[in-house]
């Protein structure tokens, strides 16, 4: 079936690259294009969701937010390695989130079995729901953000001692996205993420024994 819309998207986006690609790397010029190329990508709700029915809702989310991220900087970066004469760019995008990074993400996910700490699911057998249950979003903030040992402040990404797992942790349970963060601290978003992941798998126990006091 034709679909006018989707022709027009496709060529849209097929502009944007070439675009981006025309100008020199670090230019003005391509940082604009490129940023254009990837709003449109995310809107364009045509992004593929490999192998959904596999995993918990939970573990799916926190999968496929780390594997686009992963591929929208890849983008940003690789636009270059993009050849319009083998397919559109939905395509080529959609087969390295197939093939590439979201098998990267379930590795990623998977090596750090707490992830999903930060998530209602995990927290759910921990905690007694009293007559007015608070949102269990807001006890894990309130928990990192009193930390009274003081180890969520004092844990620092080697290297940029200023950024710590409290405020990755605070500003993550806020919904910031990778991207956000990553421009706010001007991090890359591996560094910030991978941080952020080791720091969740470290700290789970000692996350769940602060939030079953807070409630009790």
């Amino acid at each position: 079936m034709h679909h006018p819309e989707q022709d027009k998207l496709d060529s849209h986006l097929l502009q944007l690259a070439i675009s981006a690609q025309q100008y020199p790397p670090r230019s003005l010029e391509r940082r604009l294009a490129l940023t254009k190329l990837i709003n449109g990508i995310v809107r364009s709700c045509r992004l593929c969701h490999p192998q959904k029915s596999q995993f918990s809702a939970a573990v799916y989310e926190n999968i496929y937010d780390e594997a686009r991220q992963e591929l929208l900087l890849y983008i940003c970066e690789k636009i270059d390695k993009y050849d319009a004469e083998r397919g559109s760019v939905m395509a080529w995008v959609n087969v390295l989130l197939e093939r590439r990074f979201f098998k990267n993400a379930i590795k990623k996910v998977q090596s750090s079995p707490n992830i999903q700490i930060i998530t209602i699911t995990d927290l759910d057998n921990f905690i007694a729901s009293p007559e007015e249950p608070k949102n269990l979003t807001d006890i894990l903030k309130e928990c990192i953000e009193s930390d009274p040992e003081n180890l969520f402040k004092n844990e620092c990404i080697e290297k940029f001692p200023q950024v710590n797992f409290q405020e990755l942790a605070t500003r993550r349970l806020l919904g910031k996205s990778w991207k956000e963060i990553s421009t706010e601290f001007k991090i890359k978003i591996p560094t910030v993420s991978s941080f952020y992941y080791r720091c969740i798998n470290k700290f789970s126990s000692k996350l769940k024994e602060y939030c079953v006091s807070d409630v009790n």
